[in-house]
């Protein structure tokens, strides 16, 4: 019987279909995305230059926040605080705008977290104490703004700027959106909130907007048109807006403006107003966000805690639920 003859061929067509096959088949990719799990602080009014009990306070704050995280949350929230990827600030940042004021800030907070006494980046907003334009604080930011790491956008007159942390689209408008007016010029910053919409937001995106006036009744309504509130709700009803951020109205608040939730920290505060004199007090905002919930808790200059909220977070669709405050 003549045995069968092996084609001498097979090892080597085996081998080439292996190679084909490993070829086409796809890399491997991961099926899990990193959990988003994302502390930023945000503080307020700081009014640098306003009296010398305040520029002696004033700059505990950036102690209180260097030494918080592994602080315990208040038992309503539950876990500690973790160290923060920045710090958020809202405006009027000085009391009269001066250069000697804002050097006192930038002595402080620093820009990136290795340049002043705070350990982590500041992201500011200027207030109506802050100045108008071509006044130190403007033109101040507007100088750090090409310095800062990780921003998306700047604005045309470099004043406005925008940037992602954990999918989250941080837009920081300044004063207040608008185009242009006097006395508080918005520098038109609501020209730039299009542009970003349009350019760098994604569909379902979560956002988080930074401004210095507000919508409270008591104080901020007054402060900016109705008209320009109108445009901004226009811009923004059919987006995933997670907060915006605001400052000015002398008051810590938490709080809803046409169904979107509002946040405002602590603002300087002095025994004797009238006088600018007494003892001073202050805080700021822990906010903590994962992937399905936002928790905010307020840090004052007691080292104590105050209100706080929690709320349950939507991927794709605004956020209409409203903040629990809980005093």
């Amino acid at each position: 019987m003549t045995p069968k003859r092996r084609c001498p061929y097979l090892p080597m067509l085996a081998c080439l279909v292996v190679a084909g096959l490993t070829t086409l088949l796809p890399a491997e990719t991961p099926t899990d995305k990193p959990a988003r799990d994302l502390t930023f602080f945000v503080v307020s009014d700081t009014h640098y230059g306003l009296s010398p009990e305040g520029d002696h306070t004033v700059p505990m704050l950036v102690d209180w926040m260097n030494e918080l995280p592994g602080t315990a949350y208040p038992a309503v929230i539950g876990g500690t605080v973790a160290a923060p990827r920045g710090v958020l600030h809202i405006g009027d940042i000085t009391n009269d705008g001066k250069k000697e004021a804002w050097a006192m800030f930038v002595r402080d907070y620093g820009l990136t977290g290795k340049d002043g006494r705070l350990h982590w980046p500041v992201y500011e907003a200027y207030g109506n104490h802050d100045g108008g334009p071509k006044t130190p604080v403007r033109d101040g930011i507007r100088a750090r703004n090409p310095q800062r790491v990780g921003l998306t956008a700047i604005s045309a007159n470099g004043l406005h700027y925008c940037w992602v942390w954990d999918g989250i689209l941080f837009i920081n408008l300044g004063i207040a959106p608008g185009s242009t007016t006097h006395p508080y010029d918005p520098e038109y910053s609501m020209e730039f909130l299009e542009e970003v919409l349009t350019k760098h937001a994604k569909p379902g995106q979560p956002l988080i907007l930074m401004h210095h006036f507000g919508f409270d009744k008591g104080h901020s309504l007054g402060w900016w048109a109705e008209e320009r509130r109108t445009r901004y709700h226009e811009l923004l009803k059919d987006r995933n807006v997670i907060a915006i951020l605001h400052g000015h109205a002398h008051e810590p608040f938490i709080y809803q403006w046409e169904g979107i939730d509002i946040y405002h920290p602590p603002h300087f505060k002095q025994k004797d107003p009238k006088k600018n004199e007494g003892a001073v007090s202050h805080g700021f905002f822990v906010f903590h966000l994962t992937g399905d919930e936002l928790t905010v808790a307020e840090r004052k200059s007691d080292a104590t805690w105050g209100m706080t909220a929690t709320k349950k977070l939507s991927a794709t669709s605004p956020i209409t639920q409203p903040a629990t405050s809980n005093p």
